[in-house]
């Protein structure tokens, strides 16, 4: 009884409203990116996306978006940035089937971010009153459970359900060339659309 109630502090812990790093303006299309701790951007075409947080159906639901995107292009890699440790994002990414999903280890990165720095270096700062839970969001994870069989996962130590999500698109030169910052919790990006602002472009 005790592990089965323990099991549910990582979920209460995540609604807990928390002080966060102040977001930075969000990049303006054409810029130079913001950098990522630890990673060169430039050089090829790469996605960098912010999901939300472990055990979200919309983080899991971005992360196969992205996977089907590497199979477009074998130029492109995707980073994904996640706010939990390390090894938390790692387990995740196992129990959503990344592996599978990136077969290539050389095409991906996942980037923890447990401080929530980058996010905000990048314009990502925290979700509105009604943009963590509200009836389109309820409607929303319906129809995504419905559509592709994702639901809610037991919620990853260190989640944080008030900060948002976004994607980028930079190209070849480090230069930003799509953008998007979540609406509300159930907002997913198009990286479709993403994929073609730097690859059609690095092929003229």
């Amino acid at each position: 009884m005790l592990a089965y109630l323990q099991s549910y502090i990582p979920a209460l812990k995540s609604i807990i409203p928390q002080t966060s790093p102040t977001a930075e303006p969000i990049p303006e299309i054409g810029s130079t990116a913001p950098a990522l701790p630890g990673i060169s951007l430039g050089g090829t075409p790469t996605l960098v996306a912010f999901v939300r947080h472990c055990g979200c159906p919309f983080a899991e639901k971005e992360v196969k978006l992205l996977s089907e995107e590497l199979k477009k292009d074998g130029r492109l890699r995707v980073i994904i940035v996640q706010h939990a440790e390390e090894e938390q994002v790692e387990s995740w990414f196992n129990e959503i089937g990344g592996p599978k999903l990136f077969p290539d280890g050389s095409r991906y990165t996942l980037l923890p971010d447990p401080s929530r720095e980058t996010y905000a270096q990048w314009g990502i700062g925290q979700l509105p009153w009604l943009g963590m839970i509200s009836p389109s969001v309820i409607n929303n994870m319906n129809d995504l459970k419905k559509a592709d069989n994702i639901d809610l996962r037991p919620t990853g130590v260190g989640s944080y359900r008030w900060q948002n999500s976004g994607g980028f698109a930079v190209d070849e030169e480090g230069i930003l060339r799509w953008r998007k910052i979540a609406q509300d919790s159930s907002d997913i990006c198009d990286y479709s659309e993403a994929t073609k602002s730097v690859t059609q472009r690095s092929r003229k």
